[in-house]
């Protein structure tokens, strides 16, 4: 490891990584958030939780890609892979409600699973732009 004074360009794009993850991390907040309105006030809601994952579910694949322009651990890669193949899950687990059932039950699990992920997520990315690494 070696540390260096970082490329405008590079703070630039770490940046935005930053930005992303974060808004990316409330977005899920606020899809839990529909889903419970949807569940416990008014079941006529369920429509925006279900439409509102389009505004950010290729959020994790533009942070994929942005971070091939920049010097970004593989860890923090492999978190945002990660974060776009639970969303993929997501629309997995919708399909099976009728077929099968006790799959789809899994889908508030994975919820749970991408709340926490996109939590670490910001926090490596976060640390990333702290630590000021070149790796």
């Amino acid at each position: 490891m070696k540390t260096e004074t970082l490329s405008s360009t590079n703070r630039l794009v770490r940046g935005i990584l930053v930005v992303l993850s974060l808004l990316f991390f409330i977005c899920v907040v606020i899809q839990v958030f529909l889903a419970g309105i949807a569940t416990f006030v008014n079941y006529g809601n369920w429509e925006l939780h279900t439409t509102f994952i389009h505004y950010f579910e290729f959020t994790p694949i533009i942070m994929l890609i942005l971070s091939f322009f920049v010097s970004v651990p593989k860890k923090i890669r492999w978190n945002y892979a990660g974060l776009y193949l639970l969303i993929i899950m997501q629309y997995v687990t919708t399909q099976l409600t009728a077929s099968a059932p006790f799959v789809a039950a899994i889908h508030p699990v994975i919820a749970m699973v991408l709340f926490w992920s996109s939590l670490v997520t910001v926090k490596a990315t976060m640390e990333m732009i702290q630590k000021n690494k070149e790796l």
